[in-house]
């Protein structure tokens, strides 16, 4: 009885008080309540949405961290991340909150840290060392790289991470394990790019006739081509469309690979933009805008182009000193651009929407700036953010991100079952597609890693198994009045469940969430279950939906096993994927196991459950 009122204490704490998963950190910030200037403009248009602003003489918000910055911020959904000496990462919100701090591993802390999916961080230390930070601060796993690693990180559509070596590339599953290593030609400082088919461009130091060259990777470590491309490549970055190029003569195009080899998307000729051995690129969030910005003597020409097709839209000039750049990003719909002693915005129309000139006395080494209208500057050798506001943002333009990619790579599965001769006959009339012996094999080497390209034919080998297994539901009902391999040989449909789930990425969810809505055996949903709380990366909350459409099925939440299974599954999900998680569908589901007239045996479990989601202090 003590244990149950206990429960009902924690629950009744865990929500009406949802302050109690914030980390407790305390900071020094003093935050504004008006800002006393608004900001010049250099255009007599201002966006409806914005409000002009003189220069703030005085910070809006300053806010002291833990160590002074090691590397640039990261741009966040809720604000920014920064590396720190000290071997530590910090979050902080958009109105100058501490939010949590990370440490790492290793003696040093890197530069070369990226954002993932989905605010997760992908960072570098101890030069090897690499870590996976969810969206609440916890450090999920920190593994060794083969050796140094020398870019920033990438993750792939399927969860899986990408590193840059000296010689060689290497790839980590969602849960640490490093999946394969293959050699490289040394780089040109340029990180990975992921083309829009799932491969991976690697572009080499090494140059043949002054023109640069590029090795194509499969997800799965195979080198599918070199690449020699008509010029000396200068800068790159990846679109949903290929990648965008620029070259040292001023060309500018996009590659492509969609055919499984690649080709050029759209090239525009030497001379259409001028400056680009010295330009940048910046992206807007909805890939619908790509911007060049290249010199123009004390300020900047402003090129803006469709990556779909190079389609240039207009040239502006920006009162930005190109020489002197800090920090470009796109905000909403304008081209933020800031050099040492200036920020200005820049319309898709070529309008100025606003300037605003930076604090002189200020000794700073990185600047960001925050869609909600701040510049954030970080102090040279410091611990101090200070935050001015440069524009008043009226209401919000904000979207929801949509991810075009596809968690699977079917045209190097395809390619790996054609070469491994894996037979793709779905009829459930027929054994096993794998022996004994090479099931032990796949199952010994997904956990210990390193199995390099092994893994398209094994992805393979469950696709076939999985297809067979969905038309037992389907096809053995409806058409054979004998029972499927799968219904007479129930370890072996265990076994390729439990392989769906040990490939450290998120390719099989769609297919494990399938089974968990559409299974009433509580045994085999058990098996399913299990599988979804190993795999724990859950992007879409696919597997959470699923969970929470069992609810809608009194018979088998009445069952302790498959009550207390549904809690471990939101408990590993929530833990991997962090706040988003947790309130959008772990919360839910585990106060109505706690809520329903369920046996003591689940209410219990669920109290559990959320003791441990609190202890996470998320």
């Amino acid at each position: 009885m003590k244990k149950f009122l206990w429960g009902i204490l924690l629950f009744i704490l865990f929500f009406q008080n949802p302050l109690i998963f914030a980390q407790k950190t305390t900071s020094k910030t003093t935050a504004k309540t008006t800002s006393k200037a608004t900001t010049k403009t250099a255009s007599k248009t201002t966006a409806p949405a914005e409000q002009a602003e003189e220069p703030a003489i005085e910070p809006n918000w300053q806010l002291v961290v833990g160590g002074a910055p090691v590397g640039n911020p990261i741009i966040t959904e809720y604000g920014f991340a920064v590396p720190l000496e000290g071997r530590t990462m910090a979050a902080v919100s958009e109105s100058g909150k501490l939010m949590w701090f990370a440490g790492l591993p290793g003696t040093r802390i890197s530069p070369h840290s990226s954002p993932g999916t989905g605010d997760f961080l992908i960072t570098i230390s101890g030069g090897n060392s690499v870590s996976l930070i969810n969206p609440s601060g916890l450090t999920l796993w920190s593994s060794k790289a083969p050796a140094e690693v020398i870019s920033t990180p990438i993750q792939g559509r399927d969860g899986r991470i990408y590193v840059q070596c000296p010689q060689e590339v290497a790839c980590f599953g969602i849960n640490g394990v490093l999946k394969w290593s293959t050699p490289a030609g040394e780089s040109n400082g340029i990180p990975l790019i992921e083309l829009e088919d799932g491969s991976i461009l690697h572009i080499q130091k090494k140059t043949l006739q002054g023109c640069s060259t590029a090795l194509r990777y499969s997800p799965f470590g195979i080198i599918l081509e070199e690449i020699t491309f008509s010029g000396r490549i200068t800068s790159a970055m990846a679109t949903k469309y290929g990648a965008l190029l620029l070259f040292a003569d001023g060309a500018v195009g996009c590659v492509s690979s969609t055919k499984n080899e690649t080709y050029d998307h759209w090239v525009l000729p030497a001379g259409t933009i001028s400056g680009t051995a010295a330009a940048r690129i910046y992206l807007d969030e909805y890939q619908s805008v790509c911007a060049i910005i290249t010199p123009s003597g004390g300020a900047t020409t402003v090129t803006y182009l469709n990556p779909k097709d190079g389609t240039i839209s207009l040239t502006a000039t920006a009162p930005i000193d190109m020489n002197k750049i800090a920090f470009g990003t796109f905000d909403k719909s304008s081209l933020v651009l800031c050099d040492t002693s200036m920020a200005a915005a820049i319309g898709l129309d070529g309008t100025i929407l606003w300037t605003s000139n930076l604090p002189g006395t200020l000794n700073w080494s990185h600047i960001v700036y925050l869609p909600q209208g701040y510049l954030a500057m970080l102090e040279q050798g410091s611990w101090v953010i200070s935050a001015y506001r440069v524009t008043q943002h009226i209401g919000s333009t904000s979207q929801t991100k949509k991810n075009n990619r596809s968690l699977t790579f079917p045209v190097y599965v395809q390619e790996a079952a054609q070469r491994g001769n894996i037979p793709q006959d779905t009829s459930t009339l027929y054994g096993p597609a794998m022996t004994a012996s090479y099931r032990e094999e796949m199952r010994y080497e997904l956990e210990e890693g390193n199995y390099n390209d092994k893994e398209g034919q094994w992805l393979a080998f469950v696709n076939l198994e999985t297809s067979r297994l969905f038309s037992k539901y389907t096809v053995q009902t409806r058409n054979s009045p004998e029972p499927s391999f799968f219904d007479e040989n129930f370890s072996y449909y265990e076994e390729i469940v439990n392989m769906m789930s040990s490939f450290q990425s998120g390719c099989f969810n769609k297919e494990l969430a399938r089974i968990i809505r559409t299974e009433n055996d509580p045994v085999v949903l058990a098996i399913a279950l299990q599988g979804a709380a190993k795999i724990a990366y859950d992007p879409t909350f696919e597997l959470l939906e699923s969970i929470e459409s069992l609810l809608k099925k009194p018979s088998l939440i009445a069952n302790p096993r498959i009550s207390t299974l549904m809690c471990d599954v939101a408990y590993e999900i929530c833990r991997f994927m962090g706040k988003p998680a947790l309130f959008t569908k772990g919360r839910y589901i585990l106060s109505y196991l706690l809520n329903q007239n369920l046996q003591s045996t689940t209410k219990i479990y669920a109290t559990a459950t959320m003791r441990k989601i609190i202890t996470l202090e998320m």
